[in-house]
């Protein structure tokens, strides 16, 4: 039996020996190799091997086999495989360099390492295999640059190297490689412009050089490419015009060029391209108008000019392109009305003309179109009435009109198909209810009304829409009690209902929704109790009860909250201790109420805490001598009769006097009390004192210093803030979509643009660096791609969160994927503060460390979940001012290794 097995093994060719000996090499915790053996008569039957005809190995396919190991380690493959002619080692997971043995592979002609864990330099030494004519090693760990010896590859056709770190310039010497059909190389870091040589590679149909860091001008050049279908060549710093040549390569199906800095105009020629499927130069400095001539491109499938400084009209030509199904032209300055031609436009699917200038009405047209998915027509000047039968005949899933002049009812048949997952029609003079067909939609995920004329009471079929997460019908005229039934909405996070006509008390179910993050009920006719089953709102971040009628006292079951407003309510009783476990909370408002008893330290000691205005009611007691209260503005505790300052003259007895002083926050010098005491008894009062004494009441001092009257200065000379405020908008068409001709400087941290405002004020704007954003951006941009003021704060709280802990604002998974989640949940679970910030810093002086707490707070304020709950831009300078005037008090000294 043994002889017998000895003679199959002897059978076996030398190939076969050798590629049972690889098996040895490398890692196969599948078993997948595990068919080769030396029981086979022929290595050529094994999986992943293909032999010629003279059983001569030719191909070892080896693809997503999960394999590892390093290649470098094992024995040479050409030498013992000298027929090979395909090597195919992609996803897998082998590491180390790519073997110097493979320059010995002389008959090699496909050679695939993508998707793996190589590192090193580029290989030059493949660059001696002149039979090889598809070369892949993308998505690895490459780097360096490449090899001017590529051009020796004369009889190449693919060269896909994307999603390294492959740095330099493109060498001129490609110019060499005539067949070479295809180039993939984005994702890499290559500088320096595309060299005009590049335009010789005749035959050339995939041109890919996306996500570098190529600069200057696209190469007229290139119209000498009469192959080429794909000019990929998006996210990278190109600059100029967009050549009118690109007109001439006849064959182009894909152009994309967004986000690079394109400026000029959109050429005319483009409409000769025929075949053109998908056009993206979105995210340029293009300006002037949309050429009528883009209606020409008959095969078009997707156009994407938004986020440019486009102006005048929408060319009616575009609707004569019968297979469009996305077009957007959000973000410019295009004036006029929508074009009805564009309701021709039978196969659009997606369609989003949002923050423009656009007048007029919704053409009637577009209630015709079939397979309308996404229809994005916010931040326009849009009038009239919305199409009563929009949605009759498609299958919408989202709908956004918000921020124009609409009028009218809600037409009826937006969910018809129960397709809708949002809707945003705030902002607009809608009046009416909320129809029939929106209240039995149970595919509808967010339901965004705000800011209108609706009335009514809130339909009980509401209820009933269990995978609603946000119901917003703020600033409308709703009226009536709040049904029990709201409580049976059990995906809900977002509950505003702010700003209306409701009466009675808030259901005990309301605690029956977990899910909730923001709850604003503010500004009703409410009465009652807080109910304590708030409690039960776990996730609750948000709460809003103010200016209503709300009496009781304050209910110490309110979750992990952010933010809590119950001010102007009737609430009595004394402040909970358990405010003060709120670790998270960054504003308390409690103003006008009839609150009694003293507040709480706990409260004053919450690092996160910003705001708090006690103000109006009945306390007692000292202020608590902690550094957020020291902070704050005295008017946040004002029109307490009882209320002391830690420390003052009307704070040397233990309980307070039954008639305090009204004016404590005021403390005179001993010399003037002293004299006006003797003034009294005597009777007698020069006229050179009392001028004397009413020059020291000018001068003295609060206990408590304004941080508004404190920074008003600063804020005035160095600011710039209109009554009517601005946009962002305002600051596109002040700087010329920043412009590189209104550049007064740049940094480390941004470019400083010199800004003329429509007021004739001119100002100094500084752009701040961030890339990538990402998944820390504000979700409702992310969401509905609408810009707000609230939404440019979310950034600036993350730019401000990147600089003070030196991460990325994307984190891994593992740490909840971006920056402010993984900043949060590092103060939830009361890790040392020092641990957060930049290991770059001093963190042994103890006023850095304060300092940056300081900058965490304003962080943590401005990245609030709730837009409403952000501060204005105008509040962040006045905490940051405030901040940088506090720090410079701090002695320096040493801190201990961990701060709290």
């Amino acid at each position: 039996m043994l002889n017998f097995h000895f003679v199959f093994v002897i059978s076996l060719n030398q190939e076969g020996v050798f590629l049972l000996e690889f098996t040895k090499s490398v890692n196969d915790p599948d078993n997948n190799l595990r068919g080769w053996n030396s029981l086979d008569l022929n290595p050529c039957d094994w999986k992943g091997v293909a032999c010629s005809t003279n059983l001569k190995v030719t191909s070892l396919n080896l693809h997503g086999l999960n394999l590892s190991g390093s290649l470098s380690k094992t024995a040479n493959i050409c030498h013992n495989l000298p027929g090979l002619v395909e090597l195919n080692m992609s996803s897998n997971f082998f590491s180390g360099p790519i073997p110097q043995y493979l320059d010995d592979c002389h008959n090699l002609e496909t050679l695939d390492l993508c998707t793996n864990r190589f590192h090193g330099e580029f290989p030059a030494h493949l660059c001696t295999l002149n039979t090889l004519r598809r070369l892949y090693f993308c998505e690895n760990y490459i780097f360096g640059e490449i090899s001017a010896e590529i051009g020796n590859l004369t009889l190449l056709e693919e060269l896909v190297i994307y999603s390294n770190n492959l740095t330099g310039t493109i060498p001129v010497s490609i110019r060499e490689l005539k067949h070479l059909r295809v180039i993939r190389a984005g994702l890499n870091y290559f500088t320096g412009p595309i060299p005009p040589e590049i335009s010789e590679c005749e035959s050339l149909v995939i041109l890919g050089l996306a996500q570098n860091r190529l600069q200057g001008s696209l190469p007229r050049e290139l119209q000498k490419l009469q192959n080429l279908t794909n000019l990929i060549l998006w996210q990278n710093f190109l600059s100029g015009e967009i050549p009118a040549e690109i007109g001439n390569i006849s064959n182009l199906e894909v152009i994309a060029l967004h986000e690079n800095s394109f400026s000029g105009y959109l050429p005319k020629e483009l409409g000769k391209l025929s075949q053109l499927k998908k056009l993206y130069i979105y995210t340029n400095l293009l300006n002037g108008t949309i050429p009528r001539e883009l209606g020409n491109c008959s095969s078009a499938l997707e156009i994407d000019l938004s986020e440019n400084r486009l102006s005048g009209t929408i060319p009616r030509e575009l609707g004569g392109i019968p297979d469009l199904s996305l077009l957007h032209l959000f973000e410019n300055f295009l004036q006029g009305s929508i074009p009805r031609e564009l309701g021709e436009l039978t196969q659009l699917r997606n369609f989003d003309l949002s923050i423009n200038s656009l007048t007029g009405a919704i053409p009637l047209e577009f209630q015709n179109l079939k397979y309308l998915d996404e229809l994005q027509l916010f931040d326009n000047r849009l009038e009239g009435h919305i199409p009563f039968l929009i949605g009759y005949n498609s299958n919408l899933s989202v709908l956004d009109l918000s921020a124009n002049n609409l009028v009218g009812s809600i037409p009826p048949y937006l969910c018809r198909y129960q397709e809708l997952i949002f809707l945003s029609l705030g902002s607009n003079r809608l009046f009416g209810n909320i129809p029939f067909g929106l209240k039995t939609c149970k595919s509808l995920k967010q339901l965004m009304l705000g800011g209108n004329l609706l009335t009514g009471s809130l339909p009980a079929e509401l209820y009933q829409l269990q995978n609603l997460s946000a119901l917003e019908i703020h600033q409308n005229r709703f009226s009536g009690f709040i049904p029990p039934g709201v409580g049976k909405l059990g995906s809900l996070k977002r509950l505003l209902l702010s700003d209306n006509y409701f009466f009675g008390q808030i259901p005990p179910e309301i605690g029956n929704l977990t899910q909730l993050v923001a709850f604003n009920i503010s500004s009703n006719r409410l009465s009652g109790g807080i109910p304590h089953e708030l409690g039960n709102c776990t996730r609750l971040q948000r709460l809003d009860l103010s200016r209503n009628h709300f009496t009781g006292s304050l209910p110490k079951e309110i979750g992990l909250l952010i933010a809590l407003n119950i001010s102007h309510n009737r609430l009595s009783g004394t402040i909970p201790n358990d405010l003060g476990k709120l670790q998270m909370l960054e504003s308390l408002y409690l103003n006008d109420n009839q609150l009694v008893g003293e507040i709480p330290a706990s409260i004053g000691e919450l690092l996160s805490l910003l705001v708090c205005n006690l103000s109006n009611n009945n306390l007692v007691g000292a202020v608590p001598n902690t550094p957020a209260f020291q902070k704050m503005d005295s008017t946040n505790f004002a029109g307490n009769n009882g209320l002391c300052k830690s420390g003052s003259y009307h704070c040397h007895l233990s309980i307070p006097s039954p008639t305090p002083n009204k004016n404590w926050i005021k403390e005179s010098s001993s010399r003037a009390k002293l004299v006006t005491i003797i003034s009294g008894a005597i009777g007698l009062v020069s006229l050179f004192f009392i001028v004397g004494l009413c020059w020291a009441m000018i001068r003295r001092q609060p206990a408590f210093v304004s941080l508004e009257e404190a920074t008003r200065p600063d804020v005035e000379d160095n600011y710039y803030f209109p009554k009517e405020g601005f946009s962002y908008t305002d600051i596109l068409v002040a700087t010329g979509n920043f412009s590189e001709d209104a550049v007064i400087g740049k940094g480390a941290c941004g470019t400083v643009y010199k800004a003329v405002m429509a007021d004739g004020e001119v100002i100094a704007v500084k752009k701040l660096k961030s890339r990538g954003l990402g998944a820390s951006s504000d979700n409702k941009y992310a969401y509905t791609l609408k810009v707000t003021e609230k939404c440019d704060i979310y950034s600036f709280g993350v730019v401000l969160l990147e600089l003070i802990t030196g991460k990325p604002p994307v984190q891994c998974v593992e740490q909840g994927g971006d920056l402010v989640t993984w900043v949060r949940r590092s103060i939830h679970d009361s890790g040392p503060t020092s641990e957060i910030f930049d290991r770059r810093l001093d963190l042994s002086q103890k006023s850095t460390i304060e300092e940056m707490s300081l900058v965490l707070k304003i962080a943590l304020f401005c990245t609030s979940t709730s837009p409403l709950s952000r501060p204005t831009m105008r509040e962040v300078i006045a905490m940051m001012t405030g901040a940088r005037v506090a720090a410079v008090s701090y002695p320096s000294e040493s801190a201990p290794a961990e701060s709290p």
